[in-house]
């Protein structure tokens, strides 16, 4: 398992070799497929990931924590879209394991015909499209102390499923994080994800969203954390750098905020790539909020509800 790690780990580092150029994606959900807390923090929470939620963004992140915890979020999405997410972190013995589960679907999609003899193209109804991902994650702690103490790795495999209208294709993919604890508050991150296979509609087929994301964290006091990421979605050879940070008061209620960056803020306007949000945590029980504004698109709103146990 160490080795496997290792090795999609090191991988990543001349994977750009393998990106000819910018190009269509499938399964463009997997971009997407976040908590409410880690959109809130703007992405930035690869090295932050400290609860159930790090199965979607690092699996490294299950062993920074030790409770049992279940969650579930939900959204409206853009363009009528409808999106979620079930996770989970627990122990096996002395293993740690995560699962996840996204989802999104569109529905109302209008369908069109033939051009008639007048030139034009009459309505033949509607059809919908939907997205599921099913997630199993394993971590470890101190992984490989022979490498380097302090290292932290986690490896997941992922099921996916895309359909349009009658139309559906698979895809199985993997990913491998590592969290680096340099001191008590500083700690550094380096993820894959959606390495795997092409997914196929009819005759054709399309590569996953390879993604590289590489981050940190500072905890400036035991309530009040600021974290930076850099993600690279190869295909589309795109780079979005973020910031968030996340304060807590008196350990029950979290605000937080975040921006990132390169966005098309001249046609979405300037607001795009900000988030803010907030946590509030009673007795093991939480509910999570974030809030994204996308100009003329509209706004996604993300609520969560999480348990310890």
């Amino acid at each position: 398992m160490r080795k496997a790690i290792l090795t999609l780990l090191l991988s990543a580092l001349p994977a750009a070799a393998f990106a000819s150029g910018a190009g269509t994606t499938a399964a463009p959900f997997l971009k997407a497929a976040m908590s409410p807390r880690a959109v809130a923090v703007g992405g930035a929470f690869s090295a932050l990931a400290d609860d159930s939620g790090a199965v979607f963004v690092n699996p490294a992140g299950l062993v920074q924590f030790d409770e049992r915890e279940a969650a579930l979020d939900f959204s409206t999405y853009l363009q009528d879209a409808r999106m979620g997410n079930l996770s989970y972190a627990g122990n096996v013995r002395d293993n740690r394991f995560g699962l996840g589960l996204t989802f999104m679907t569109v529905g109302g999609i209008e369908r069109r015909g033939l051009a008639d003899t007048a030139g034009l193209v009459p309505e033949a109804g509607t059809f919908g499209a939907s997205d599921m991902a099913v997630t199993l994650a394993y971590a470890k702690k101190d992984f490989s102390p022979e490498l380097l103490s302090g290292l932290d790795g986690g490896f997941s495999a992922k099921f996916i499923r895309s359909s349009i209208d009658d139309e559906s294709a698979l895809a199985l993919a993997v990913d491998a994080g590592a969290i680096y604890r340099a001191t008590p508050k500083i700690r550094f991150s380096l993820v894959l994800q959606n390495l795997g296979t092409k997914m196929k509609f009819v005759e054709e087929s399309d590569p996953l969203p390879l993604v590289i994301r590489t981050g940190g964290y500072y905890a400036v006091s035991e309530r009040f954390k600021v974290a930076g990421e850099l993600a690279g979605w190869l295909q589309d050879e795109k780079f979005y750098p973020s910031i968030g940070a996340e304060y807590w008061f008196r350990d029950a209620l979290a605000l937080r905020g975040g921006y990132k960056f390169g966005y098309d803020t001249a046609n979405l306007g300037a607001e795009v790539g900000l988030s803010l949000g907030f946590g509030v945590k009673v007795q093991g029980l939480g509910v999570d909020y974030a809030f994204l504004p996308f100009g003329d698109l509209g706004s996604i709103h993300r609520f969560g509800v999480w348990m310890q146990f």
